[in-house]
């Protein structure tokens, strides 16, 4: 879906912001996960927390970034998990455990944002996951990934329409500058075809 490739984009952004950014590996079910973030991580200067030897728990790893995070004033702490479907009960409850870590050095506050990454191709697919994932974690956004293909992403009016969750950012290619702000008006024209 383009999850830890807009993660290392977001990083960038961030860091060009002047802020420190720390990456957390938590997908610790993907093979090429961790040194994919890793590559993205070192791209755009920030630092990452990754599975000590043989640690399988995501959320362990999560524990160990906030705790780095909060004890070296990190400005911004992003977290990679595992893709995973919204009918996958066993990683959607290990979501919902990295979501209580992160509450757990927040006073008990969910994260900033939880941003469900979508691919423009999945069609209305995206909306039952939408749906399941804000009513598991608290979803506060999408981005919408791959939009530099044929796939238009009318699914978007769907999941804006029926659940009132924002789109934040889309992907539009593989470059670190090619993440950008949801433009609603011109998300409608190209859907459209104006």
């Amino acid at each position: 879906m383009g999850k830890t490739t807009t993660i290392g984009k977001l990083a960038t952004r961030y860091r060009r912001e002047g802020k420190t950014v720390l990456l957390a590996a938590c997908d610790t079910f993907r093979a090429a996960a961790v040194a994919q973030l890793e590559t993205w991580a070192e791209r755009a200067d920030a630092e990452v927390v990754v599975p000590k030897t043989g640690q399988k728990s995501a959320a362990g790893v999560c524990y160990d970034a906030m705790a780095k995070g909060v004890k070296d004033g990190v400005d911004v702490i992003i977290v990679d998990t595992s893709g995973r479907l919204h009918t996958n009960i066993n990683l959607m409850g290990e979501l919902k455990k990295i979501v209580g870590v992160v509450g757990k050095f927040r006073d008990g506050a969910p994260p900033d944002e939880v941003l469900l990454v979508v691919d423009a191709s999945i069609g209305r697919n995206a909306v039952a996951q939408a749906r399941t994932w804000s009513d598991e974690v608290g979803v506060s956004g999408l981005v919408v990934t791959k939009l530099d293909g044929t796939a238009r992403a009318g699914f978007v009016v769907s999941v804006v329409d029926e659940l009132g969750l924002p789109v934040k950012l889309i992907g539009v290619g593989e470059s670190v500058d090619d993440l950008r702000d949801f433009d609603p008006v011109l998300f409608v024209e190209g859907l459209v075809g104006s």
